[in-house]
């Protein structure tokens, strides 16, 4: 009953019509991902989802990201979506992560080997995670998913699980293709089109060639094309039958605001004509004006990829194939956000040689001369609506090669390889941004005013482009892997596979003279000339770590279809070498020789797993096993350094101080400082561990029709946060006084207060949750018909911070992250003929929203003649997301294959949220929710 294709179907999860996995009666030996023992595939049970190039072709995802982040496993949590890089973290990336754990737990393969993870910029950049982008759709066959943790195999990272990209192989065809989508309201538009071609058979010819090119496109969505998002920071709710309004406006503006050191916030452009200017989305608030900055970003950045695929497959003989592989990928995504806001020093608190002095004599000195105000410096809040929206165009580059042997010798299965993986990513300034010094010029020779504005005033001669950031990982991997079968045992032959591998991790930072303005060291001192509204205060690093593993895993077929698998690896990893350290004192970091830094890791883990058919309907199967994950390179060496500001705007949170009494109590947005753990012994970051665990089985009451549960569960020790959560922080600031610089000077000037975010071990994590199916199959008199319902019901999302238990289940958690309880898929297809129509239908449950007090400023009540009253408390829902999508599929002929299909059919928005952290977007969550709506979607494919 169980046939090869239920074991790739019903065994593992299916999410597509006619299964993910293709139907493929060959008895060859292979490996699949969470085992290095090669086998027939209907030997083996492991929670693995197999999506076919057919299945990938049926959900119409134009790239990987799209693929792979619409699975029921990817069930929320800590990930890169694209609109995390509008004003986010997200630095043109996007990132994997099952079950709900942080990206970081999720390994990313490419044909089974490690990929090179992205870099970042700073301590939170690069933890480890594998940027999706990187990775080009086109070029893959299917896709293996394992939702259970593989350390025991894969070593660090593999705790939540592992995503496993086969390419093309043995292709001997040429296929065109062009997939695209259009929605019915403008923006957010997208196609790809590829092209590729084999040459030679490998088992007829001995050898085969594979070339492939791919180019992507996703064109921008603004959010004011959108009515979720056009409202910006101010959108209207209803609490307890008030009427109230979130306020996320931000005190930068044109006109500027001057913030006085004696807590008085004057605007001399209001005070002269009554209004804030003719912008829309500039307005008057008491004696400011604020800008409604989310008004004006992208709900969706505009990207473009172009990628190159080869691999060739040479036999030498009848027991040997050299094999090699080369991918060049370029992926360029343009994220576009309001104009620069940038608060500057004056008086005191200006720069080295008064730069500013003008604007402080012209209207500071007066407003004293006329109030008696005493103030000796102050801050301009002003932001550069006539330079534009700032732009930056983040730039992954991508080179993966690989050198290899696969075959049989003495009796064993091997495969041996050497990986040269590497990933250049660089933020290039595209536009809005400023050149300081230029600024300041046009003010000094009268042309430009950012306080009062002069009619038809231009910044375009001070505007600044070309590359700002860089940075490169290349990760060498040599990898050796062997398996043979043993001895008979009482269910069948025993098999023993072993492994060693050898990696070695360079990591650097470059940094343009700007970049670095006011990083603290003595190189910097002095330097007058920043990016306006850009980031600065970096710090260049270089640092690399050697890490080595061995494993061995065996199969004992204890009984007639009864197997049991262990296996066990030990991996080593060094400190790290930072070659250019700093002491970590913030405005004041000094060079430090050449140094180790942080703790060596060596870690034992291991994995018990079997699987058991004691009737013919009816398989069971179980793992229990351990994992680990070192902390990340940039983790240990980044230097401390100037981070932005952060996402949400808060109240000052001492404000008996100077800073907060000069900023009043207004929510506002404050900096942020970045920093690895450089420290060794208890006082460094310890490795992450990890016990997990997976019980469940399959039914097949009768042909065709197929059940399937898997209950798992993850507990981690020691889990690293890269900083702590700024919510959290300003909401608990009484007690992480620690975590603050308070004063702290801005790289630009101004005296505010600064959040430390430095990686730290917060505490155990419990994530527990049941993976379901549900796949029946017949044939009809009008076709074959299909229905496939699989999910992931979540137990528990669990983690501690500093203030205690924390949970991230059906909530917006302290860590400022979701995890759906409920994610389903259902596809429903029915095939005729040359024709297949299908119907995909994708749940997300509801969560409670980010809460604030009413004491935070953030949601205000609305009065009845519509003036904004006080803070009020806000505990809202964000309400359950179902998106449907139809497509129809005609081959035409063997070679001709035409689809045409409609996304969100019915037009679905994205579910009210008031979220402001993760990214500029204001009115939804853009990393859980797609503002793009209905869309009309078509593709081609032709073989030749």
């Amino acid at each position: 009953m169980f046939s090869r294709t239920k074991i790739c179907t019903a065994l593992l999860v299916a999410m597509a019509a006619n299964a993910w996995a293709q139907e493929d009666t060959s008895t060859q030996r292979v490996e699949i991902t969470g085992s290095a023992i090669r086998r027939v595939e209907s030997e083996g049970a492991l929670p693995v989802t197999v999506i076919s190039r057919d299945a990938i072709e049926k959900t119409g995802a134009l790239s990987i990201t799209e693929l792979i982040q619409k699975l029921p496993a990817m069930t929320g949590g800590n990930f890169q979506q694209s609109a995390s890089s509008v004003n986010g973290n997200g630095n043109g990336t996007t990132t994997a992560a099952i079950h709900g754990l942080d990206q970081k737990y999720t390994l990313v393969l490419l044909n089974g080997r490690r990929v090179a993870p992205f870099g970042g910029f700073g301590a939170a950049g690069g933890d480890g995670s594998v940027n999706l982008e990187s990775l080009p759709l086109d070029a893959i066959e299917r896709v293996e998913v394992l939702t259970d943790g593989a350390s025991a195999l894969y070593g660090s990272d593999a705790i939540a699980g592992v995503v496993n990209f086969i390419t093309k192989k043995n292709q001997t065809d040429a296929v065109i293709s062009f997939n695209g989508t259009r929605p019915t309201q403008a923006g957010g538009s997208k196609w790809s089109a590829g092209i590729s071609k084999g040459f030679g058979d490998l088992e007829t010819n001995g050898n085969n060639l594979l070339l492939s090119y791919s180019h992507d496109v996703q064109n921008q969505l603004m959010a004011s094309q959108r009515a979720v998002s056009r409202r910006g920071g101010l959108v209207p709710v209803t609490i307890d039958g008030q009427a109230a309004t979130l306020y996320q406006p931000s005190s930068n503006s044109l006109p500027a605001n001057i913030y006085l050191d004696s807590g008085t916030r004057i605007n001399p452009y209001l005070t002269l004509n009554g209004d804030c200017g003719p912008s829309p989305v500039v307005f008057k608030a008491g004696s400011r004006c604020f800008t409604n900055y989310a008004a004006t970003v992208q709900d969706i950045p505009g990207s473009k990829r172009d990628s190159v695929f080869i691999t060739d497959h040479f036999k030498l003989n009848a027991n040997t194939t050299l094999f090699a592989e080369a991918l060049w990928s370029k992926f360029d995504m343009t994220a576009a956000f309001a104009p620069s806001a940038q608060p500057m020093g004056m008086g005191s608190q200006d720069l080295l040689g008064q730069p500013l002095d003008i604007l402080w004599q012209k209207y500071v000195v007066p407003y004293q001369n006329d109030t008696g105000d005493t103030s000796q410096g102050a801050s301009l809040h002003y932001r550069s609506f006539d330079a534009g929206g700032r732009t930056d165009d983040w730039q992954t580059t991508s080179h993966h090669y690989v050198l290899g042997a696969e075959g049989t010798a003495m009796d064993w299965d091997y495969t041996a390889a050497l990986t040269f993986s590497s990933n250049q990513d660089q933020d290039r300034l595209a536009g809005g941004y400023l050149d300081f010094n230029k600024f300041v010029d046009l003010i000094k020779n009268g042309s430009y005013d950012p306080i009062v504005p002069i009619p038809g005033q231009s910044l375009a001669s001070a505007q600044l482009h070309g590359t700002f950031l860089k940075t490169k990982i290349a990760q060498d991997v040599l990898s050796l892997r062997a398996s043979k079968d043993l001895f008979k045992m009482p269910g069948g032959t025993s098999s023993l596979a072993v492994g060693f591998d050898a990696t070695h991790q360079k990591l650097s930072q470059d940094t343009s003279a700007m970049a670095e303005f006011g990083n603290g060291t003595a190189a910097s001192a002095g330097a007058t000339d920043y990016a306006v509204g850009g980031f600065y205060g970096y710090v260049p690093m270089s640092a690399s770590r050697n890490n080595y593993g061995a494993f061995v895993e065996m199969l004992m077929p204890i009984a007639k279809k009864t197997e049991l698998t262990g296996s066990i690896r030990f991996d080593r990893y060094d400190r790290v070498k930072n070659n250019e350290p700093f002491t970590q004192e913030p405005n004041n970091l000094q060079p430090l020789p050449s140094e180790s830094e942080g703790n060596s890791f060596s870690h034992p883990t291991f994995k018990l797993s079997f699987r058991s058919q004691p009737v013919e309907m009816l398989l069971l199967r179980g793992s229990f096993g351990t994992g680990f994950k070192a902390p990340s390179v940039n983790q240990i060496a980044a230097p401390l350094a100037f981070a932005t500001n952060t996402s949400g705007s808060y109240p000052c949170p001492y404000p008996t101080t100077d800073v907060c009494i000069a900023n009043g109590t207004d929510p506002e947005q404050w900096d942020l400082i970045s920093s690895g753990n450089p420290q060794k012994g208890s006082a460094g970051l310890k490795a992450e561990t990890s016990h997990q665990w997976t019980l469940g089985g399959r039914l097949e009451p009768v042909k065709g029709m197929s059940f399937g549960l898997d209950y798992w569960g993850v507990k981690l020790k020691n889990q690293i946060l890269a900083g702590m959560p700024e919510g959290y922080a300003f909401a608990h600031a009484d007690t992480l006084g620690s975590l603050f610089v308070n004063p702290y000077r801005d790289p630009s000037g101004p005296q505010t207060i600064g959040l430390l975010q430095k990686p730290f071990n917060a505490g155990s994590a419990d994530y527990q949750g049941l993976d379901w199916e549900f796949n029946l199959s017949t044939n009809t008199s009008f076709g074959r018909v299909s229905a496939d319902l699989s999910g992931t019901h979540m137990l528990k999302a669990d983690y501690e911070l500093p203030g205690g238990k924390q949970t991230d289940l059906g909530r917006f958690g302290g860590d400022n992250n979701v995890v759906f309880r409920d994610m389903f898929r259902l596809t429903l297809a029915m095939q005729t003929g040359d024709w297949t129509n299908t119907l995909s239908v994708n749940y997300k449950s509801g969560y409670a929203d980010q809460p604030f007090t009413a004491d935070s400023g953030n949601v205000l009540a609305v009065n009845a003649d519509g003036s904004l009253g006080d803070g009020v408390a806000y505990n809202g829902r964000v309400s359950s997301y179902t998106i449907a999508d139809w497509q129809t599929r005609w081959d035409v002929s063997k070679n001709l294959r035409l689809t045409v299909g409609l996304n969100n059919i019915f037009n679905t928005k994205p579910p009210l949220s008031l979220k402001i952290v993760g990214g500029n977007q204001v009115g939804y969550d853009g990393r859980y929710a797609d503002p793009t709506g209905r869309a009309i979607a078509v593709g081609a494919s032709y073989r030749f």
